[in-house]
């Protein structure tokens, strides 16, 4: 059964929804009939903060899995096959649209979710994120060939602070930044975005990322009637046993399913780039925390109080 024009829309459109590094989205989407491929666009790719291409493939993940996602609400079976082409490297995932079958609930749920997602960079609620939620993200990684770990807060808040430090301290950092961020346009991080709103009486306890590229954080008013908040979201990692491209992809896709099962569950998250942004604070992650594999992605998650905002260039 050949996929119907609406099919294929409400299917691309959903990809182009996906999270990207800068929101740069790295991707171009070719359909011909049930196949759609996924392709990188190596113009998007940035230069300081992913000088390997890591984190565009990272996204572009994150694209294949609402695709698939999408063609599942859409009620038609869907196979995802990574990096197919080994002469074509800007091929990174060509999914084909199957049989008719039947959407589940979730599905359908999961789906939803694609249109309301969106990143909160503000004050998260004292309200913790459940169990189930987090052991639901993890089954999902699994599958595709992730991990995630609720992590040990304090080593990992150290190595984002001092991956912060690096960064803000290089005014080619702060050149990248400033070049992808906007007040208008389709692509980029809009200026509203950035400017997060925090209480006075409350401050987070991980550094969060500061667009001016100089380090600045969210901080108590000048003269507060008590000592304010200190704020203790969740801190979820999610990595891979090995790291390469199609181990990137799979990060990619593991954290698109995180970020679609959280928006679906009404919790909002902030990626914590600084950490996994360049070669050397990845590797001292992974000392620093003993693992096995290799850190791929870093999320805040909470309940937030913030309001859907996206920017997305055409698909088509």
């Amino acid at each position: 059964m050949r996929a119907t024009v609406d099919d294929l829309d409400v299917i691309l459109e959903s990809a182009g929804l996906a999270p990207s590094v800068h929101n740069t989205q790295p991707w171009r989407f070719v359909a011909d009939g049930d196949v759609i491929e996924v392709r990188s666009e190596p113009s998007r790719q940035l230069g300081y903060l992913d000088p390997t291409g890591r984190q565009l493939h990272v996204s572009c993940g994150a694209a294949i899995e609402f695709a698939y996602i999408a063609a599942r609400a859409c009620g038609r079976a869907c196979d995802v096959a990574l990096l197919p082409d080994a002469g074509d490297r800007e091929l990174l995932a060509r999914l084909t649209l199957g049989e008719p079958q039947p959407a589940t609930a979730d599905d359908v749920r999961l789906a939803d979710a694609i249109a309301v997602r969106y990143t909160d960079r503000g004050a998260y609620s004292d309200e913790r994120v459940p169990p189930t939620v987090v052991g639901a993200i993890a089954e999902r990684a699994s599958q595709l060939g992730a991990w995630t770990r609720p992590d040990d807060r304090r080593a990992l808040i150290e190595v984002l602070y001092a991956a912060e430090a690096a960064e803000a301290s290089d005014p080619d950092y702060a050149k990248e930044i400033a070049a992808w961020t906007n007040s208008s346009g389709d692509v980029g991080i809009a200026t509203k975005a950035t400017k997060s709103s925090w209480p006075g009486d409350r401050v987070p306890e991980v550094p969060l990322r500061d667009f001016s590229g100089s380090g600045a954080h969210p901080r108590p008013a000048d003269s507060p009637e008590a000592p304010p908040t200190v704020e203790r979201d969740l801190l979820l990692l999610l990595g891979t046993e090995l790291d390469d491209p199609g181990s990137w992809l799979a990060a990619g896709r593991a954290l698109g399913a995180a970020l679609l099962r959280a928006a679906a569950e009404g919790i909002a998250a902030q990626p914590l780039g600084q950490a996994i942004d360049l070669p050397r604070g990845r590797a001292r992650l992974r000392r620093e925390l003993g693992l096995v594999g290799h850190p791929q992605f870093v999320l805040r998650m909470g309940y937030g109080t913030g309001e859907p905002s996206t920017r997305r260039r055409t698909t088509s």
